[in-house]
């Protein structure tokens, strides 16, 4: 009989702790859900280009989708979530001078302080690579 319980009391500690773990979806991606406020430049021999658009990110599993839109740009955005990495991809639309339509594509990692930090790239502008800085909303 006691020996029953010892094997009872093992199987529902295992059962509890493995229920308590939190998943990989629901711990770690579901940071990057909400509105956050871009800030990056990237520069080139030809000049600067500095974005600053407010994007919404909606997380379901590993995918994510939402809009970024600006003073001047706006579009649909989807990418994905990997732990502490997002990648996305921002169909802009210009509304108004100085930015054209273009695709930029953005990868960053998200900092123990809950910023997110990364590089982008313009299709208009090609190779060049900026930085970026990502602060939520709260």
């Amino acid at each position: 009989m006691i020996m029953i319980m010892r094997a009872l009391s093992a199987a529902a500690l295992l059962a509890l702790f493995i229920a308590i773990l939190p998943s990989k979806s629901t711990a770690d991606d579901t940071s990057f859900a909400g509105t956050w406020r871009i800030t990056g430049t990237l520069a080139n021999k030809y000049g600067s280009e500095t974005i600053n658009p407010t994007c919404t990110f909606k997380v379901d599993g590993d995918q994510v989708s939402g809009s970024c839109k600006s003073g001047n740009a706006m579009g649909s955005i989807d990418g994905s979530v990997d732990g502490d990495s997002i990648v996305w991809h921002w169909d802009r639309i210009a509304t108004g001078p100085p930015v054209w339509d273009a695709t930029l594509t953005f990868r960053a990692k998200m900092g123990s302080d809950g910023t997110m930090q990364g590089e982008f790239k313009d299709s208009v502008i090609g190779d060049d690579v900026g930085t970026f800085v990502g602060q939520k909303k709260s």
